[in-house]
């Protein structure tokens, strides 16, 4: 057995004895290389929001165009992460993390030299694609190579790497638009790809696929799933336009609800082997992850989309100024997330997402004190830093959970069923509240209301609502498992 297998098995002594799991630096390099693919695909759902006044100026793009710069890429990737879950369970993890990286670093090249704003559009969405293959087979990677207690130890980080890439893609976003330029935005994705899949190549063993009766595939499950979803992010996408009266949001989320709605039928009742098992979602951790996890993303999306534009629209800030003041909560997030792992295991899953939750909604509710005349200093960093640890306490057992007690060769589509939680759920949650938000703007502004007196009202009612979504969070966290984490995850990150 080669070094790079080795990882992926725990020694066995003569007696048939596990010997005990030693962290070496194999497996620091493991846990680079995947929250580096991570990061490279969740960092392009924030990171474009600081480009595209520019882009909008070059291509002269309308509104309603611009808006799929964005969109295009949120599109397939909520559609298809659960397919190719299934896809990385079937043909291999690594082999599908090495395709869609390759797949990434040449959407992002193309979109970086795109001519026009029509290339630049489809090249979105084909990194739309890659993300989808990318994220679950990071988590589903870790779960299959790292035994229970040390598992903990590399969900923590990449827990951290999905939490932070938010708040970096401002960042970033900014200091490279007005640096080199916006199209280093998608350049910069290429030699990073190139680094990564050299990094999966050397550290990561060859994949050991299942055995040939689980290797059955659920197409019809397949195309109703991932049409089903696509529908419901599109139409999510849409309330944010057009508002929720509208048909282009109605139709969709209809035709996506009903789709989705037989794909269960199918799941359970037709289909011989089932994309998503009802078992699978019977785990009681599992579906309270997932509930949870789409009820946390809404209050963390909400959070990063009004704060920006109160600091915008409010204090006048420009979008480099405004992606410089995440850098505190970017960093209370890396120091709590570095101590989540002692905390779940002395706490449990459940208390410790409890906690987490319980912090994230009294920061969301210090936000809805921000007024007209308001102040980064006093209105956003406190806040803000207490959402970070909030959400940082969340990471880690929601991932944990959602993929305990499921088998080896499911552990793809339950990586990717948290993510389209995530995404799906964030998304939703965030089309909620900017629709609320907009529509108390609008009346307060017809009751005679100076802008932005009517701006920041708005903004307020965005940030109670989403502070009620992380309270909810705080109930559906109840059906995690109540007992503290397996005593070798406190001894393995320590």
């Amino acid at each position: 057995m080669t070094d790079s297998q080795q990882v992926q098995a725990v020694p066995q002594q003569a007696s048939g004895q596990e010997t005990p799991f030693v962290w070496t630096r194999r497996h620091t390099m493991i846990v680079l290389v995947i929250c580096a693919a991570l990061v490279m695909e969740t960092i392009d759902v924030s990171i474009m929001n600081v480009a595209l006044p520019p882009i909008k100026d070059e291509f002269g793009f309308t509104e309603a165009d611009l808006s799929w710069v964005v969109n295009g890429y949120l599109v397939p990737f909520g559609g298809f992460l659960l397919l190719f879950g299934r896809v990385g369970d079937i043909f291999g993890h690594r082999r599908m993390l090495v395709a869609g990286v390759a797949i990434f670093a040449v959407a992002s090249l193309v979109a970086g030299l795109a001519p026009n704003g029509n290339t630049l559009i489809v090249m979105r969405a084909l990194q739309g694609v890659a993300a989808a293959l990318i994220s679950p087979m990071t988590l589903a990677l870790l779960a299959r190579t790292f035994p229970e207690g040390p598992r903990a130890k590399a969900i923590a980080a990449w827990g951290m790497a999905a939490g932070l890439s938010g708040v970096v893609g401002l960042i970033v976003g900014g200091l490279l638009t007005v640096g080199p330029g916006w199209r280093w935005i998608f350049l910069i994705n290429v030699p990073v790809s190139l680094l990564v899949i050299v990094g999966v190549l050397r550290w990561l063993g060859h994949d050991q696929r299942p055995a040939r009766r689980t290797q059955r595939f659920d197409l019809v499950g397949a195309i109703v799933s991932t049409v089903g979803v696509t529908l419901l992010t599109v139409g999510v996408l849409q309330v944010s336009e057009v508002g929720w009266g509208s048909a282009r949001a109605i139709v969709p989320l209809t035709a996506g609800l009903a789709l989705l709605a037989y794909f269960v039928f199918h799941e359970t009742r037709v289909a011989e082997d089932p994309l998503l098992p009802a078992s699978l979602i019977r785990i009681p951790n599992v579906a309270g992850a997932n509930i949870t996890q789409a009820l946390v993303g809404s209050g963390m999306f909400a959070m990063l989309y009004i704060a920006t534009l109160y600091q915008q629209d409010v204090l006048h800030y420009s979008p480099l100024q405004t992606g410089l003041g995440y850098i505190p909560q970017t960093l209370v997030i890396l120091v709590t997330a570095q101590q989540t792992p002692k905390l779940v295991a002395a706490l449990g899953m459940r208390l410790a997402v409890v906690v987490g939750g319980v912090i994230a909604t009294v920061g969301m509710a210090l936000l809805a004190l921000s007024g007209p005349q308001g102040s980064y200093l006093v209105n956003i960093l406190g806040p803000s830093i207490i959402i970070g640890v909030g959400m940082a306490l969340t990471f880690l057992p929601l991932s944990l959970a959602a993929g305990t007690g499921v088998p080896d060769d499911r552990q793809g589509v339950a990586s990717g069923l948290i993510n389209v939680s995530r995404i799906t759920g964030g998304a939703l949650g965030l089309s909620v509240v900017a629709a609320v938000a907009a529509g108390y703007t609008g009346s307060q502004r017809a009751a005679g209301v100076d802008e932005v007196t009517a701006l920041t009202d708005g903004f307020q009612v965005g940030f109670l609502i989403s502070a009620g979504l992380l309270l909810l969070s705080v109930f559906t966290a109840l059906l995690l498992p109540p007992k503290p984490a397996n005593s070798s995850s406190d001894a393995a990150v320590k």
